[in-house]
Order: structure tokens, then sequence, then C-alpha cells
């Protein structure tokens, strides 16, 4: 593999088997997610809760009462994972207020600023804020995969916003990696110091998304390969890999899954959203056979009883998910 650090802390490998835990009740829910854990730092838009010895999940809290993104600092869900040497931010969030409040709890709680961040797929609402990081003349080292940075290149550097985008709003201040990750088949090692993370390489989300595994404790990071109270995002999909990286998410024993939006969950318990992306490719077939549009698609599309009671940051999300599936077929929308 080459070794994108220049320093020997990616190395490549399958990581070392992680002790299985009884992991907490199911949270659902958007703005409680975390609620049972301890909170360690709060916002009006995020909330630090401590998820395991070091480990903190950031879970964003965007929505106000009546729906609207009255605070979209963070926007995503991420968080932090402790070392010896190291701090860890898994993702850039949204907007550079928000990736600043995170640094400054970082220096808080621990002394010392976040010194690497890994961002797990494209969009902006995980990359935007990655300038809130920076010091001065300093920063952490930042981590994506090559594609994930050609793509935000192409879509937001010209200033055009992506069609069927909820919450992007180019142009915005890019800032690139400094470690690029170029193999994607096969899984990499971050060392932050008497405890590493695994960089699993995955699709489905987007072409080229990654998932963080705490090598030391059953805890995971799933970025937008994993939502949990909320129907998922596909306007940069590809629908054939998603189904196939949750299983994958979902295997291995009970893990506690930090998702990209919406609560927390244990993969013991996450079945009702490998329903719903089954249903999402079930309605795109049917869509097809009837010679359907997405849009036609998305006003018949009926949610799973596990999941009827889940929101939408949009409600054409739907329609967008359809959409994709065509996308992918080759097809010209009816």
């Amino acid at each position: 593999m080459t070794n994108p650090t220049r320093r020997s802390m990616l190395k490549a490998g399958i990581a070392s088997a992680v002790a299985l835990a009884t992991l907490p009740v199911t949270l659902r829910g958007t703005n409680a997610a975390a609620l049972s854990k301890p909170v360690v730092a709060e916002s009006s838009f995020a909330r630090i809760v401590e998820v395991g010895d070091g480990v903190f999940a950031v879970v964003s809290t965007p929505l106000d009462s009546a729906g609207n993104f009255a605070t979209p600092q963070t926007l995503c869900n991420g968080g932090l994972v402790v070392g010896d040497e190291r701090i860890l931010s898994v993702d850039g969030y949204y907007q550079p207020e928000g990736a600043a409040w995170v640094n400054e709890q970082a220096k808080k709680l621990f002394g010392r600023p976040v010194s690497d961040v890994i961002c797990t797929h494209l969009h902006l609402d995980h990359t935007g804020g990655l300038a809130g990081f920076q010091d001065g003349a300093t920063g952490p080292e930042i981590y994506m995969t090559a594609r994930t940075w050609a793509m935000m290149v192409d879509q937001y550097s010209s200033g055009t916003a992506v069609d069927g985008t909820s919450f992007l709003a180019p142009p915005a201040r890019l800032v690139g990696p400094t470690r690029v990750i170029d193999d994607e088949s096969q899984s990499h090692t971050l060392d932050l110091g008497g405890r590493s993370v695994t960089i699993l390489p995955l699709g489905g989300h987007t072409p080229s998304d990654l998932a963080i595994l705490v090598d030391d404790l059953p805890i995971t990071f799933g970025g937008d390969l994993a939502w949990w109270g909320l129907f998922p995002n596909y306007v940069d999909a590809v629908p054939s890999k998603l189904a196939g990286s949750v299983e994958t998410l979902m295997s291995g024993g009970s893990r506690l899954m930090v998702t990209g939006h919406g609560g927390l969950v244990s993969t013991d318990d996450m079945a009702p959203y490998a329903e719903l992306i089954a249903s999402i490719d079930s309605a795109a077939l049917q869509a097809r056979e009837r010679g359907w549009s997405p849009e036609k698609a998305g006003e018949v599309y009926k949610m799973p009883a596990s999941t009827a009671d889940w929101g939408f940051f949009n409600p054409r999300y739907p329609e967008r998910a359809v959409a994709a599936w065509y996308r992918e077929w080759g097809m010209a929308t009816p």
C-alpha cells in the first residue's frame, strides 16, 4: 500500500479484533439522540457526549421545533477520539464556526487542539467547516480520499449549487487534504498514540465513503452511510453499493454506531434502517417497471412500519432516492 501519511501513521491492514460489549438500548429521535450519555459540552447547535473512554460523539442539533435549519453550524454528527499523542476529529462539519467550537472544546477538555481530521465524504456539511480547525499558520492533518477531494472541487469550486441538495450553499471555502488516501481497496490504521482507529473505505452514500472504527472499543463512526430517525440523502448516492456497505457496518458484533445524522444506535438494532434501504430499492424497481418518474415514485412511496415515525430533512428525499437509481441505471427520467 502507498503510505499517504509519509510518516508511517497509516498502515495497511484490517483492524485487530475488539472486545464485544453490550450496548445501550437504541436511542431514537434526532435532537435527543444521546441524552443517556454524559454531556461534556453543549451549545445551541451541538452537544458533545462521552460514548466511551476517550471517545466522544458530536451530536448536532440543527433543527428548531418547526423543523427549520436554525442552527446549522455543525449540521452533521461527528466525533473526537483522544489518544496519548493525537486527537482525531471525525469530519469537518458545515461551517468554520462549528469546527472551531469543536476544536475549542478539545482544548478545554484535553489541553490540546485537534491534530487530525478524517473527512468521511465530500458533502459540505462534513467538509465545509474545515477552515475552523486552523489556528493561525498551524492546523491539523486532514485526511480524505483522492476521489472525495476531486468531487469536492468539481461540485463546489464553481459556486454552483448542487441540484437536490437541501443544506449546501456554495461557493464554499474549500480546504483540501494534507494526507490523501489513494488506495480504497483495503483498510488503513491511524495511530493516535496508545490507541488507533481503522479507516474503512466503503461507498454508497457517495462514490467514496469512509467509516471510522475505534480499535480498542466497540464504537463506529459511520458518516452518512448510517442515519437514524431520518430518511437518508441520496443526492450523490451509488444505490447498488449502499445496502452492502450498511451490511458491512452492521456485521462484526455489537458496536455503538455514531450516525452521520440523527440518533446514536447499536448495530444490533439497525435492522429498521436496512429495511428502509431495501424498501427504497424496491420502490425504484417498481417505478422502472411501471414507467413512473422519480417524482411519481416519491409521491406514492411509503416507508416501512418500522421507520414510519422517521423524519425528513427534505420531503422530496424519496423522489431523489429513486432518481439516484435511475441515474445509476443510465435511464432518462420518464
